[in-house]
């Protein structure tokens, strides 16, 4: 989606989920470092900054800096991390801004509205067209992802505003795919609450007709529907670490995030060829060669393989239950091998898979036509 085609507001921040580190000014990049870290140094932008923020967001136990600021039509929150005496810049979200001074939403009207909210007072860390930002942990993390509600204007919904969210910069949950909802074109928000318990979200929280929770599976936020699982990343172990021609062990952990399933596809592609095994036969659990026959959903026919295929049949797994995946791979390109994951399953006559042409994770197609999740290895 494009978003210079339209006017995006980033809505104010309403930090409510944890409680943040204040800084003295030394401790916080000065408007000229920000300018020079994000546009340049010969750019000649004036950086107005409206607040600043200590978090961690990501691995590293260092705390980032998160900077809100406003730029010419721009505004943004960038990520700083300081390093001795100098600051890296580490991400940015910028959004158009259409200046119209301070809005707020009207519950009553179900509209956005000019000028302050009643009886309320502007939050110290809120720019004129920025409203709200949860930080919170996602399962797995020992650290905080942004989710923010961005207010846009987009005819003929006029102005309204959806959920976008980020980890470590890159976005895994974008609102405007929900811009033909009913609820939305009703309400023109999206609003929604994180629960702690299950670090998830719901929007839409006190609607019981629309409410939706959204679950992450280690690459974007999925909604979870009944009857469908969300087979969710945990961890991958390579021991000893790739190298190329030699024999490492694979352990994939999944959980399922989603609903009960009697029955899912998992499968592991691997395009850079090598050679894949099982220790022994594992019920469920089968090694597709180069040259043997899978079944391409593009083309609606049996190919020849191209690559090895490693594929499980998972029968009747719950909620929140753990599954492993464990077998031997020898690179024979590279010691980063390139793993792709997709999982499948039936919902009555139809074939849905995981990811699929709406995720906004990057994904690549495999030799069977389906949409894959870039797996990755560690070399470790």
């Amino acid at each position: 989606m494009n978003l210079s085609n339209r006017f995006l507001f980033p809505v104010t921040f309403l930090f409510a989920l944890v409680s943040f580190v204040s800084c003295s000014q030394k401790e916080l990049p000065s408007d000229l470092e920000i300018r020079e870290a994000v546009y340049g140094k010969d750019s000649g932008q004036s950086v107005r900054v409206l607040g600043q923020k200590q978090i961690n967001l990501d691995e590293s136990p260092e705390m980032e800096t998160l900077v809100l600021f406003q730029s010419g039509t721009s505004e943004v929150l960038a990520a700083f991390r300081k390093e001795g005496t100098s600051w890296t810049f580490l991400w940015k979200l910028e959004y158009f801004l259409q200046n119209l001074g301070p809005m707020f939403y009207d519950a009553k009207l179900n509209s956005w509205v000019s000028g302050s909210a009643p009886g309320k007072e502007k939050s110290t860390f809120a720019g004129d067209c920025l409203r709200r930002i949860v930080v919170a942990e996602l399962p797995g993390d020992n650290f905080n992802s942004i989710f923010i509600e961005v207010l846009a204007e987009e005819p003929p919904l006029g102005f309204f505003s959806v959920p976008m969210g980020y980890r470590k910069g890159k976005k895994i949950w974008d609102g405007f795919q929900l811009k033909e909802h009913e609820e939305l074109k009703r309400s023109k928000r999206v609003d929604f609450e994180y629960s702690a318990k299950d670090k998830s979200f719901r929007i839409f929280p006190s609607n019981p007709n629309y409410s939706q929770e959204f679950v992450y599976n280690g690459w974007e936020m999925l909604a979870n529907l009944p009857m469908q699982p969300v087979p969710s990343f945990v961890s991958l172990e390579v021991t000893p670490k790739f190298e190329i021609g030699k024999e490492s062990q694979v352990t994939l952990q999944l959980k399922n995030r989603g609903n009960y399933v009697s029955l899912t596809y998992l499968s592991l592609s691997f395009p850079e060829a090598g050679a894949v095994r099982l220790a022994g036969e594992i019920q469920g659990v089968r090694v597709y060669k180069k040259g043997d026959i899978v079944y391409n959903v593009v083309s609606n026919k049996k190919i020849p393989a191209e690559y090895p295929l490693l594929e499980v049949t998972k029968e009747g797994w719950a909620n929140n239950f753990r599954y492993g995946i464990k077998f031997f791979y020898t690179p024979k390109e590279s010691v980063t091998p390139k793993i792709l994951f997709r999982s499948t399953y039936k919902f009555y006559h139809e074939i849905v898979s995981i990811p699929n042409q709406f995720s906004i994770a990057p994904f690549e197609r495999d030799q069977q036509g389906f949409p894959s999740y870039l797996l990755g290895a560690p070399t470790l």
